[in-house]
């Protein structure tokens, strides 16, 4: 009886505030039929509660509050609400989740560290097959060897599977150093927002570790070791075979496939240009336009550099050579840009000057890896980059300007003689650079190449041919530039590449100024509405190592291909030796960088952008 008497009750209840609800809603606007809806349910559920505490348990009135709030989401359309609101208590949650289980490993750990002996401890062992099985000793100088040169002290080491992944172990001691790429990836990779490729949080994953040892006040007390097997197997998946147990994967090479696959998971989340992509814009309302808005106008700044560029009116096109360089810069990361391609991006500039009519023709051309031929000849990283703008001047190609009828000219052989300075008349005192050429038959130069070079080859068939001056310049400076410096050359006949132990001498306290290779500085340009970021402070090195220290000759066959190890600088401008599990702080770095266990074997280098 008295359950009854209470069911009656309560929809009594019910029905008396959903009629006044009603009656407010007839005497109210529209605007605000949801709002008042909210303060029914509200009513309603504080009566459930009074009721529930103090009487008894109102089934029926829980039961129509429930059918009352699904029937005001549907007609309201409000589903959404519901639906981000979940959402947010779901991440409260998470994040409530994940500190409480830090602040138990924390706990843990000390507690552990506190028990333990001194003696370091590997917490994840790994198959006796997967075990590091090749080191070479990290040096080759005495000095190095001292206790008063070097004083040991942890940060996470890495695995060495197989004995070849140390390019791979290398390179992430590397790009975990770099500042700027860090607060990249913490500003702008949003997990709650985006479904990511699982190799991206795996990716994070071991920079964050690596990056975090650094920064904690028990660094020292550093007793595991991080394993790359799971990025190297999602890694593989894309390239096969890039990293295998049989052959040691080119570190420059590695770089740029790492960067490539980051850039493909990253693409479809990047809201728009970084400020690195912006700042060097001369236009900025440029970067407003969309796609097709900054290909009609590619279009036709295209049409004037085509038709009407000569050294003559050079000055008076000027305007267009910047508007061609600024479109090309915005076109190339509109479509294939990341924040990952965007930290490591710049631009060359190609330009070729036809020596009978003086047409001069552009070519813009990104990069991600600027690389530097390496001779025989002794030299500092500061001359081997003035090379960069050198002129070339190639004979026997097509120049479709010219007027100009020369025959009999099939049967000449390409050749490449270095002459003067390209287009005197704008820069003189501009120094040139870049050799491009063609290696006589059979070789080429080999050091991973990153993108496909501008090359301009001789012409087969019968038409005006004249000679072409050549010349490169940096259109747009990376915000992160790595620097890659060509040691090995391959030849196809042995099918075998040969290391150029040159010594080339770098300082790492020295600012790397690259103004003078900027193509404004080739243009005579002084009053730019925008600063040119060209100024670099060396950050991390990357050091390829041989077993014969004077020359190194591999066949593609064998199972080995050097070892490599890096020379990283800390926040606090520490500088340590990471060689795979081994890490080494490095007290008089200037001397290190002097001896040959760094001039030989300085390979890959990273520099970030100093202000």
């Amino acid at each position: 009886m008295w359950f009854l008497l209470n069911i009656v009750l309560e929809f009594i209840i019910y029905l008396i505030v959903d009629n006044i609800t009603k009656l407010i809603l007839i005497n109210n606007r529209k605007e605000i039929r949801f709002d008042i809806f909210v303060f029914e349910c509200m009513i309603l559920g504080f009566i459930i509660g009074y009721l529930s505490i103090y009487h008894h348990i109102t089934y029926l009135l829980i039961f129509l509050l429930i059918i009352h709030i699904i029937g005001i989401l549907y007609t309201e359309k409000r589903f959404d609400l519901i639906k981000n609101t979940f959402k947010i208590f779901i991440h409260i949650f998470i994040q409530i989740y994940r500190s409480i289980i830090n602040c138990l490993y924390n706990f843990i750990s000390k507690y552990s560290i506190n028990h333990s002996s001194s003696k370091p401890i590997i917490t994840k062992k790994l198959p006796e097959k997967c075990l590091y099985t090749y080191h070479l000793k990290p040096t080759n100088d005495l000095r190095l060897q001292q206790p008063s040169f070097v004083q040991s002290l942890s940060r996470p080491g890495i695995f060495n599977l197989h004995g070849t992944t140390c390019s791979l172990n290398a390179l992430l001691q590397s790009l975990a150093s770099l500042n700027s790429f860090y607060s990249s990836l913490q500003r702008n990779i949003n997990f709650s927002r985006f479904n990511y490729d699982p190799i991206v949080s795996t990716f994070l994953d071991l920079i964050f570790q690596l990056r975090n040892d650094h920064r904690t006040t028990e660094h020292k007390h550093w007793n595991t070791l991080l394993d790359t097997s799971l990025f190297i197997s999602q890694l593989n998946v894309i390239y096969p075979n890039l990293l295998t147990k049989y052959i040691t994967t080119d570190i420059g090479e590695l770089f740029q496939c790492i960067i490539d696959v980051m850039n493909n998971a990253l693409s479809k989340q990047t809201l728009g240009y970084s400020t690195n992509v912006t700042e060097q814009v001369q236009n900025r309302k440029l970067t407003t336009f969309s796609l097709a808005d900054l290909n009609k106008i590619f279009v036709e700044a295209e049409a004037q550099l085509y038709n009407k560029i000569t050294l003559d009116n050079l000055d008076a096109q000027t305007s267009y050579i910047i508007q061609y360089i600024d479109l090309t810069w915005l076109l190339h990361h509109i479509q294939l840009g990341s924040i990952i391609k965007q930290m490591f991006s710049g631009q060359y500039l190609h330009a070729y000057c036809c020596n009978n009519c003086s047409h001069v023709r552009f070519r813009a051309e990104p990069f991600q890896i600027l690389t530097l031929p390496v001779n025989k000849t002794s030299t500092t990283l500061e001359k081997i980059i003035s090379q960069l703008t050198k002129v070339d001047i190639i004979d026997s190609i097509t120049c479709s300007y010219c007027s100009n009828q020369i025959k009999n000219d099939q049967e000449r052989k390409s050749r490449v003689t270095q002459q003067g300075t390209l287009l005197t008349t704008i820069a003189p005192t501009v120094s040139s650079l870049v050799n491009t050429h063609v290696q006589p038959s059979g070789q080429m130069l080999f050091s991973t190449p990153i993108s496909t070079p501008i090359t301009v080859t001789p012409s087969t068939i019968t038409r005006n041919q004249s000679k072409i001056k050549c010349q490169t310049m940096i259109a747009n400076f990376p915000s992160i530039l790595c620097i890659q410096l060509k040691r090995f050359t391959y030849d196809r006949h042995s099918q075998t590449t040969t290391k150029l132990n040159t010594h080339i001498f770098i300082e790492p306290e020295k600012i790397l100024d690259l103004s003078h290779i900027h193509y404004t500085t080739w243009l005579g340009l002084t009053n730019l509405s925008i600063t040119i970021p060209s100024r670099y402070r060396l950050i991390a090195v990357c050091l390829h190592l041989s077993k014969d220290l004077s020359t190194l000759s591999i066949n593609r066959t064998n199972s080995n291909h050097g070892h490599y190890v890096c020379l990283y600088r800390t926040d606090n401008s520490r500088w340590f030796l990471c060689d795979d599990e081994r890490i080494t702080e490095i007290q008089q770095i200037e001397n290190v960088f002097r001896t040959s266990y760094v001039t030989e074997n300085c390979y890959l280098l990273f520099y970030e952008r100093f202000s």
